[in-house]
C-alpha cells in the first residue's frame, strides 16, 4: 500500500507524490545546478530514495542530468508552464469579457463556473446606471435553481450532476416545499434548453431580474454562465436587448474555452 501522509489542513495525500514534487522544487530553485546528493541533503532524504525519485522524473522529462552529474528542469515541465500560462490568460479573458459584457449593457454582469455540485460566481463587473443591481460577491454560490446562473447549469448537466447539485441547493429548503419547487423547475429547464437562457425574475433577489446563458467546453460539457443583474424596472424593458448580448457573451466564452483545447 502507498504511504500516506496528512498535510496543513488533514488532507490525506500520497507521501511518494509530495516527495517527487519537492524534489522537483529543490531542483528548479538550487542557486547552481544540485547533484542528487545535494538535493537528498536539502530534503533529508536517504540517497537511495533519491536516486528512485531522480530516475521516475527523468524518465518522464521532468529531471535531466548535465555532464557533471549534476541536474536541471527537464523539457516536459514546459507543458506544465504552458498550461499555466492558459489558466491565467483564460481568467482574464473571461475577466475582460464580462467587463465588455458591463460596458455594453451597462449593467451588473458577472461570470460563474460549475464546481463539483456548486455554480460559483468567479467574477463580476457592477452597472454604471445610477441605480443598479448590488449585492454580488466573487465565492457566491448556493440555491442554483432559483439563481439565473444555476438554472442555466443545471439545463445541461447529466442527471447524476444535476441531482449532486440539486441536492446541496435544495438542502436549505423543507421537504415539504421541494416536490413543487422540482416540478416548476424541471418545467423551466426544459425550456431554458429549448431557448438557450435562463431568467430570475427577482426569486433570488427581490427587485432584481438575473438573465444568464450557459457556455460550453470544447467537447460540450457545460462549464458555466454569464449573465447581468438588472433592476426589474429597466430588465423588463430592456430584457431582449439584454438577452442578446448575454447569449453573445456566453458564446464568446465558449469559443475562449474552446482555442485553449485545441
Amino acid at each position: 500500500m502507498t504511504p500516506q501522509t496528512k498535510n496543513s489542513v488533514g488532507t490525506l495525500t500520497l507521501q511518494t507524490v509530495e516527495r517527487a514534487l519537492s524534489f522537483l522544487e529543490k531542483v528548479a530553485t538550487s542557486a547552481t545546478p544540485p547533484t542528487i546528493r545535494e538535493v537528498a541533503e536539502g530534503l533529508g532524504v536517504n540517497i537511495t530514495t533519491s536516486y528512485h525519485l531522480f530516475n521516475t522524473l527523468a524518465s518522464r522529462g521532468y529531471i535531466e542530468r548535465n555532464a557533471d552529474l549534476t541536474l536541471r528542469i527537464g523539457f516536459q515541465a514546459a507543458v506544465l508552464f504552458d498550461g499555466f500560462k492558459r489558466g491565467f490568460s483564460l481568467q482574464q479573458q473571461m475577466n475582460d469579457l464580462v467587463t465588455r459584457l458591463s460596458t455594453s449593457t451597462s449593467e451588473t454582469a458577472w461570470i460563474s463556473m460549475l464546481s463539483v455540485d456548486a455554480v460559483v460566481l468567479t467574477a463580476f463587473v457592477d452597472g454604471t446606471q445610477a441605480v443598479r443591481a448590488t449585492g454580488l460577491y466573487v465565492g457566491l454560490s448556493g440555491l442554483e435553481h432559483v439563481r439565473s446562473s444555476g438554472r442555466a447549469v443545471l439545463a445541461f448537466l447529466d442527471d447524476e450532476q444535476r441531482n449532486a447539485v440539486l441536492a446541496r441547493s435544495l438542502s436549505v429548503v423543507p421537504l415539504h416545499q421541494q416536490p413543487a419547487i422540482m416540478d416548476a423547475l424541471n418545467r423551466d429547464l426544459v425550456a431554458i434548453r429549448e431557448r438557450g437562457w435562463a431568467l430570475d425574475d427577482q426569486e433570488y433577489n427581490t427587485g432584481i431580474v438575473g438573465i444568464a446563458a450557459p457556455f460550453f467546453a470544447g467537447d460540450g460539457d457545460v462549464l458555466g454562465a454569464v449573465g447581468i443583474w438588472a433592476p426589474a424596472s429597466r430588465a423588463y424593458d430592456l430584457q431582449d436587448g439584454l438577452v442578446t448580448a448575454v447569449i453573445a457573451s456566453a458564446r464568446e466564452a465558449t469559443s475562449l474555452l474552446d482555442a485553449t483545447t485545441r
